[in-house]
């Protein structure tokens, strides 16, 4: 997992244990920095507004050297799987135990909270899952333990009121080794594209025909996407260029979601669809299924 950072306490230490390779730290356009680093996630000392081309994790009070086990609080939202991953990763790198609580109130089927602790479970076999029956956020807190760092996802409201009013207060003052709260983004194409595939205009149908085997390829000229060509316009080309037989381009974006470029694989089939910055230039190929 790539991961990007910005200042803010907490940030650099928590990029380093959730990265697979040296994190880079960012500044000034956070969208066009997360796309030039092909960035998984983002480690900010705050939710960055609207923001959601990339995951984001934030730091509270975070104290690594403090930490004996890390728990993760999984309730079934968006960002549940997400919380349960980075504890799972953190309580890799620290050599830590590594948990999922479900919480739920007095007296509530415990059903749901088990079947989502087993769903996540699948993907994340080495950590445990329990139901807790707890009153309130601050009742989990308060179980947790000496050296238990929280892990769970962004509740509604705004930076402000998570800060001084919600949950977020009370975590800060009660979680032993801090808190950590994640957003999750949907999957965009820039964090999946390969080199892009392509020829050039000038080159001759023939020579094409052998040197590629897509069956619709980019056609590019100094950078910029121009064209598709179909292996079937190349066939009955012979010696003309691709230029004349090419037509019109398709491309994704590279801030789209994959569910907005999976739209044009009927076009594409197993080739590589070809991915354009908003200038069109292409920066990339996309080969559907993703990860």
């Amino acid at each position: 997992m790539k991961v990007v950072w910005t200042r803010g306490n907490g940030c650099s230490e928590l990029a380093e244990l959730l990265s697979e390779v040296e994190p880079d730290r960012i500044t000034g356009d956070l969208v066009g920095q997360c796309i030039d680093h092909r960035a998984d996630l983002l480690v900010s000392r705050r939710f960055p507004g609207s923001f959601d081309l990339v995951n984001v994790a934030v730091p509270l009070d975070f104290h690594p050297d403090n930490v004996t086990r890390v728990v993760s609080a999984v309730a079934g939202g968006p960002h549940s799987f997400l919380a349960a991953d980075t504890a799972a990763r953190i309580g890799r790198r620290l050599g830590v135990e590594a948990e999922m609580l479900s919480a739920i109130r007095p007296g509530d089927d415990p059903h749901d909270a088990e079947v989502l602790l087993d769903h996540i479970g699948l993907s994340l076999p080495e950590m445990g899952g329990r139901v807790m029956e707890v009153e309130g956020i601050s009742d989990l807190v308060e179980t947790l333990g000496e050296g238990a760092l929280l892990v769970l996802g962004a509740p509604g409201g705004s930076w402000l009121q998570r800060s001084m009013f919600g949950p977020g207060a009370r975590l800060r003052s009660k979680a032993p080794a801090g808190a950590i709260m994640v957003r999750s983004a949907p999957d965009r194409v820039f964090r999946w594209m390969g080199e892009p595939v392509f020829v050039s205009p000038l080159r001759l149908a023939d020579d094409t025909l052998l040197l590629h085997h897509e069956k619709v390829l980019a056609v590019a000229d100094r950078g910029m996407l121009i064209g598709l060509v179909r292996r079937e316009s190349l066939e009955g080309a012979g010696t003309a260029a691709v230029g004349s037989v090419m037509e019109e381009a398709v491309s994704a974006k590279v801030d789209e979601t994959i569910a907005e470029a999976m739209e044009l694989e009927p076009t594409f089939g197993n080739d590589p669809i070809p991915v354009t910055d908003h200038h069109e230039n292409l920066v990339g190929g996309l080969s559907l299924p993703v990860a």
